[in-house]
């Protein structure tokens, strides 16, 4: 390898705005026999081990961060994510990180605080993901093995500026790409929480995203017996906190919220404890 070429091989993680250099290295340890030879210590994990964890950004960083954000590793490395900042958050594989939208590789949750996530890529190659309730601005890269010097431009480049989505800022993305359901007329809605099925998420709103008129009552209820909450947010994009407009309970089958939609506007809304995927919108006219 040349000396340029290993200049530019390196784990990167992203500071306020800067490049800062880490390195990941082996969980294993020697001790010393009673020869002064090297001898393993059996109690020590020998195996390659990566570890980010998912962070409250610092400064001039977004809200959360993958801590390094881009990682270098070998095939066969296992790269370990850790919540440390209890809030939830998913590892979301994608092959495209100006598009954001899962692959198959892995799509794993970090309910809470010490919660843990490990996968080992078998392959050279680069593999993107990000979270899905903060995929705005939470990214991260994995660079496995030897790969091209301008995929590893394409990389740095991408994670310069983190809010950038499919050439747009991060307030171009307010809007809601969903299909809404047209309720106007109606003096009140309902909308349930249900498992989903075929290719939908685990759970749903049901209808997720509708339009309705001002001095619309919204009740939603709970179908499938699972905890949920009825949480509203600003920008569907940032799923997290929230809750200053309503943050509700649907502890149980058959606990109801219900909510007057008073003025115009979008009011985006989700559910706490499935964040990564449950969450809808009310177009109010």
């Amino acid at each position: 390898m040349s000396p340029d070429r290993s200049s530019r091989r390196r784990l990167l993680a992203i500071a306020g705005g800067s490049l800062a250099i880490t390195v990941a290295g082996c969980l294993g340890d020697e001790s010393m026999d009673e020869d002064g030879n090297g001898a393993e210590n059996e109690d020590a994990d020998s195996d390659d081990v990566v570890e980010i964890e998912t962070r409250e950004g610092e400064d001039d960083e977004p809200d959360f961060v993958f801590d390094p954000t881009v990682a270098e590793l070998e095939p066969g490395t296992t790269v370990r994510w850790v919540n440390t900042d209890g809030v939830f958050h998913t590892v979301t594989a994608t092959d495209s990180l100006e598009e954001r939208t899962p692959s198959e590789a892995f799509d794993e949750t970090l309910d809470s605080e010490g919660e843990t996530f490990e996968w080992t890529p078998d392959e050279a190659g680069i593999q993107h993901y990000y979270c899905e309730p903060h995929v705005g601005f939470m990214i991260g890269t994995l660079v496995v093995g030897d790969v091209d010097e301008a995929d590893l431009e394409a990389v740095e480049e991408i994670h310069e500026d983190p809010a950038e989505v499919d050439g747009e800022d991060d307030d171009a993305r307010d809007e809601v790409d969903e299909e809404f359901v047209d309720l106007t007329g109606e003096d009140r809605v309902e909308i349930e929480t249900r498992e989903g099925e075929d290719d939908e998420p685990d759970f749903v709103f049901d209808p997720a995203f509708v339009t309705i008129e001002a001095g619309t009552t919204v009740e939603w209820v709970n179908t499938d017996g699972v905890f949920h909450t009825v949480t509203s947010t600003d920008d569907l994009e940032n799923r997290s906190g929230g809750g200053d407009v309503f943050d509700e309970t649907l502890a149980s089958e058959g606990d109801t919220v219900e909510w007057e939609a008073d003025e115009s506007g979008l009011q985006p809304y989700y559910c706490s404890p499935h964040a990564g995927f449950m969450y809808g919108a009310l177009e109010i006219e």
